[in-house]
């Protein structure tokens, strides 16, 4: 197993520690220099200053940041504030320890090393505390974005964790629902020993088949799923013959396009089932799918016999909460129920 995991979030963190301790004391040493001395760059003995204090300060700061990242976890704040006592007496010994060090490595330069000398004879504690604060802030933003930005994260999961299960619970109940219908269709036919009966069962077989091997995908080509909505209207073509006009025009579809599977067919399923089942002359159901722009448009028409009052069904229940799962905000459901013609009109934004 790696030391290190190249994450996100160990990226950002590593960025974070490497521009703050090493190119904004860079950047300082250039801006005091161009203002105050009046010259322009940097001396190689600040560069190595830089590197130096830099690097102590990198080392001491990411176990701070390690105990701001373990209190966002806990939110133990006694514990949280022993850390900090406990951080600090520890921060002073680790400054006059590298001072002492950088002191006696020779191939630092004399300046740096006096320094370090300086600041480790020196009776202080080794750092000031307007100084440490300022650190402490910038560290404590770090750790509380990154702690933020994870949370979102699994939040995030979470949901398209639980949108699943749910869609999944959707389509559990639409495949009994459509199979058990198809299969009245079937038995019907059967009963009158008509021709259409095997043409019938081989188009049940190309859907079971779509159903099967592409359903389960968050996505499908819109093409294969107009392809599949196609099959089902030619069951019920065969089903009705000539008793019923049927109407199905699609316009501008493109091989691109992606939409979620079996979202259409609840409302095709309920125009035949729950809208003309009844009607014996005049009936008739028309279907359009037009895409234009990454944007579907689909309507579906269908005659109301007299006596009867369209309904939705468990198909355009399940429908409507699938629509709110998978296209919040990007789509638009009207219906218009009139005395003898019932009417859907949906627009989304595809995927």
């Amino acid at each position: 197993m790696a030391l290190f995991r190249f994450t996100k979030y160990f990226k950002i963190e590593l960025l974070f520690f490497i521009v703050y301790f090493y190119v904004f004391r860079f950047l300082t040493d250039l801006e005091y220099n161009f203002w105050e001395r009046k010259i322009t760059g940097i001396a190689a003995k600040e560069i190595e200053y830089s590197i130096l204090y830099g690097t102590v300060n990198i080392i001491a700061y990411s176990f701070f940041y390690k105990i701001v990242r373990q209190y966002l976890k806990t939110k133990r704040l006694l514990q949280f504030l022993l850390l900090i006592v406990l951080f600090l007496f520890c921060y002073s010994i680790f400054q006059k320890a590298t001072d002492f060090l950088f002191y006696h490595l020779s191939f630092i330069s004399k300046e740096n090393r006096d320094f370090a000398y300086k600041a480790y004879m020196s009776k202080s504690i080794g750092y000031s505390f307007a100084y440490i604060f300022k650190e402490w802030l910038a560290v404590s933003c770090l750790a509380y974005f990154i702690y933020s930005d994870q949370q979102n994260e699994q939040m995030k999961v979470l949901k398209e964790q639980q949108l699943m299960s749910e869609i999944k619970y959707l389509k559990a109940q639409l495949h009994p629902h459509f199979f058990f219908n198809t299969l009245n269709n079937i038995y019907s036919l059967a009963l009158k020993q008509a021709k259409e009966t095997a043409p019938l069962i081989a188009k049940l077989a190309e859907m079971m088949r779509y159903i099967l091997y592409h359903t389960n995908d968050k996505l499908v080509s819109l093409q294969d799923e107009i392809a599949f909505i196609q099959n089902y209207v030619e069951v019920e073509r065969i089903r009705y013959r000539s008793a019923i006009n049927i109407d199905f025009d699609t316009q501008g579809i493109t091989a691109e396009s992606k939409i979620s599977p079996l979202l259409l067919l609840p409302f095709i399923e309920n125009a035949f089932k729950h809208g003309i089942e009844d009607e014996l002359v005049n009936g008739f159901v028309k279907i359009i799918v037009c895409e234009s722009e990454n944007e579907l448009s689909f309507e579906v028409s269908n005659s109301i016999a007299g006596h009867k009052k369209a309904k939705g069904g468990i198909g355009l229940e399940n429908l409507n909460k699938r629509l709110q799962i998978l296209y919040p905000g990007k789509h638009k459901l009207e219906v218009s129920d009139h005395e003898d013609v019932y009417h859907v009109n949906l627009t989304l934004k595809l995927k």
